[in-house]
Order: C-alpha cells, then sequence, then structure tokens
C-alpha cells in the first residue's frame, strides 16, 4: 500500500509538515514518487516514522536518531541504555526540586526565595557530586595521586586494623563506589563474612560488581557473600537489620546536616545490638596545596569540598549526639609528588567547571603547577584523613 505524506501523517497522527521534515533531515525516505511528483510512502516508511517518532519523544537528538536508526540492534540497545540513565538523572533531577519547593513554600514571604535559592543550591551541589560519580573515571583520578604517600602503613591496610574485622560478620558498606577497598583487602580479610555494598551511582554500582566477580574468582576458599544494591543515603533505608559493622567511607562530608541526622538514625536501628559504626573523613586542612592553587588562580571556583561543614577535627561534636564514640584517629600521611600531569588530572576531577578552566588554560596552569614543585621536582600535599569508630 502507498501513501502520500499527509496520508502517512494523519495515519500515525502527525501533520504532513513533520513528514516532510524529517524527510528532509534524510530520516524518511519515500519509496516511490507518483506521476504529479507527490512522495509516496509504504508500510515500512509507517514502521521507520513509528521508530523516529518515538526516539524523539525519549529526547534523542535528529543525529543521535540518524546513528541509531542506521546501526545494529546491539548500538540501539547501548544508546537506549544511555537515554534511560539520562532520563532517570532529569527525573531525580525534578524530584529534588519539587522537595525543595515543599520544604520551603510554608516560609514566610521575606524568607521564601533566600530559602528557595539555599536549598536549590544545596541541591544543585548534590547534582554535581553525583554526576562527577556517574562512573569511577574521577574516583581513580582521585585515588592515582595517593600513590605517592609518605604513610608508613597504606591506607586501606590502616583502615583494616582500626576496623577489627572478625570471622563470620555481617557488614553494611553504605557509598562502597567500585569496592576498591574489598579488593584490596580481600586477601588479608577473615572468611565467612557477609558484605553488604550500596551506593547510588549505577556507572559505581557496575564497577562493584565487576570488583566483587574478581574477588570471589580469586578467593573463593573464604565463602565471602556480597549484596550490592542502590541505596541513597540522602533517604537511607535498608530491608535488613542486624550488621555487626556499618561502614560509610568518605560520603557523610557530602550531606547536609539533615540529611546526616536521618542516616545516623537509620544505621542505628540497622546494627546489632554490639555493633559498631564507622566512618572515614577528611580533615579541615585536607590536600590544602591544591586548594590553594585552584583558588588563587580562579577566584571563586567552585567545588564540593569548599562546602563542607563535617571534618574529621569536628566530627565528635556531632556524632556523640547519636552514638557512643570510641576514638577519632588520623592516619599520618603526606603526599610527594612528582608527576605533573596527574595532579592535573585530579584538579580537573574536581568539577566540570574546574576541568574547563585548567583544560583551556592548561600550558599556564601547569606553570603554575611547577611553580609549587620543589628543587627535586616534588609537590608538597598535606593529607589529612582518618576515622572515627562508634558503637551504638
Amino acid at each position: 500500500m502507498r501513501y502520500t505524506a499527509g496520508e502517512l501523517a494523519k495515519k500515525l497522527g502527525v501533520s504532513a509538515r513533520t513528514v516532510r521534515f524529517y524527510d528532509e533531515k534524510k530520516l524518511l525516505h519515500p519509496c516511490e514518487y507518483s506521476e504529479s511528483g507527490y512522495r509516496l510512502f509504504d508500510e515500512d516508511s509507517v514502521v521507520r516514522l513509528q521508530k523516529i517518532l518515538m526516539l524523539k519523544y525519549m529526547d534523542f537528538s535528529l543525529e543521535q536518531i540518524a546513528n541509531m536508526m542506521q546501526n545494529d540492534s546491539s548500538d540501539l540497545q547501548k544508546s537506549l541504555k544511555e537515554q534511560e540513565e539520562l532520563l532517570l538523572d532529569k527525573r531525580e533531577h525534578i524530584t529534588r526540586l519539587i522537595a525543595a519547593i515543599r520544604k520551603t513554600k510554608d516560609s514566610a514571604e521575606e524568607e521564601f526565595w533566600p530559602n528557595l535559592r539555599h536549598v536549590i543550591e544545596l541541591t544543585r551541589d548534590r547534582e554535581e557530586v553525583i554526576t562527577q560519580y556517574k562512573n569511577d573515571d574521577n574516583l581513580n583520578k582521585r585515588i592515582s595521586i595517593h600513590e605517592y604517600s609518605t604513610a608508613e602503613v597504606e591506607w586501606f591496610h590502616w583502615l583494616l586494623e582500626k576496623e577489627n574485622i572478625s570471622e563470620g560478620m555481617k557488614i553494611l558498606d553504605i557509598g562502597c563506589g567500585n569496592g576498591l577497598l574489598w579488593k584490596r583487602l580481600a586477601g588479608l580479610l577473615p572468611d565467612n563474612l557477609e558484605i553488604h555494598m550500596v551506593d547510588y551511582s549505577d556507572g559505581m554500582l557496575a564497577s562493584a560488581r565487576e570488583t566483587v566477580a574478581e574477588i570471589l574468582a580469586k578467593y573463593p576458599e573464604k565463602n565471602f557473600s556480597f549484596v550490592i544494591d542502590k541505596r541513597d543515603a540522602t533517604d537511607f533505608s535498608y530491608p535488613t537489620a542486624g550488621f555487626d559493622l556499618i561502614m560509610v567511607n568518605h560520603v557523610l562530608f557530602y550531606l547536609e546536616k539533615e540529611s546526616r541526622i536521618k542516616l545516623y538514625k537509620q544505621i542505628k536501628s540497622l546494627l546489632a545490638k554490639n555493633g559498631r559504626f564507622t566512618c572515614t573523613l577528611l580533615g579541615e586542612k585536607h590536600m590544602q596545596e591544591i586548594h590553594n592553587l585552584v583558588t588563587d588562580n580562579y577566584p571563586g571556583m567552585k567545588f564540593p569540598f569548599l562546602n563542607f561543614d563535617f571534618f574529621l577535627d569536628n566530627c565528635k561534636n556531632e556524632l556523640q549526639n547519636y552514638f557512643r564514640v570510641l576514638d577519632v584517629e588520623e592516619h599520618k600521611n603526606d603526599l610527594m609528588v612528582p608527576d605533573d600531569e596527574m595532579i592535573f588530572n585530579y584538579i580537573s576531577s574536581f568539577s566540570e567547571e574546574c576541568k574547563a578552566a585548567v583544560t583551556r588554560d592548561r600550558e599556564e596552569f601547569m606553570e603554575k603547577i611547577h611553580e609549587q614543585m620543589d628543587d627535586e621536582g616534588y609537590m608538597y600535599i598535606h593529607k589529612s584523613t582518618g576515622v572515627a569508630i562508634c558503637a551504638a
């Protein structure tokens, strides 16, 4: 059967102009022309236009649609997966904006707009963190610079000593990231552990699953059991309790105080009778030389660290309201980094804004890095990281 542009448009509930537009963009092709020169379309055209309309409705660009219409089904599946993640991000963003409005709508008129602006700024900062950790690329850039540590005991091994993990424990790791902690320590861990790993980022969880597969394949004799789940630390809940140890590593400082308090209460409810809660934190002077380098050259540059209000230095004041704080200890460790490229990559991982700025000024900024290095070509960077150990 043959259709004119108008008939095809009517069949699919669009305008004839829409059909002509996709024809002009070479996404939809007539199968032939009538004697009068009118475009004619067939049943394949109906199917093709249905695909175009659906993909456009899903917010794909015309260029993306053209590529997807040409490529095989595996490429289509990949594109659909990427678009699914984008739409989920948009939904999450809208949900948070609605929450921001609800949180401030009962304010007095003179307070409403300042309050709403503050809440939305916090929301935007969280969106930036989510974007940063959509996969483990930025995390790996952050971690790699720590290869130049001066510590006598490497961070993960130091942390293992503090965690006091014993055989058969049930552990919850909130904000597990890519699971590097467990990969680094797997060979030293006791047997028969049940480890629940949760994170908000789909990209991190995908990497964590790969990490777990490696651990299980390498250490079958240890009889580890892993559970991986997607959870949001800002509104946390979990379907099982009775944990001997709950860990929240390098997460709490990203949360505003209200969210931290909600999380503490949830953690307390999930701990076993003699369970412990530990959290790793940054000190206020952590990587100060790096942060000064950025802010000295880009005044007003925003990155998450500048908005933190919860540090290793002041954590006990807050934690003791919800837990019995057993110890707060700092890891003795600084960096001597000879690799200017690694420093550059670390800085570019702060935020998209920061990445764009230093990339634009790369040559000049690399000179600024070199100015910070000593005669032997090392840049000294003070680290301040540690752990707070608590009991319910």
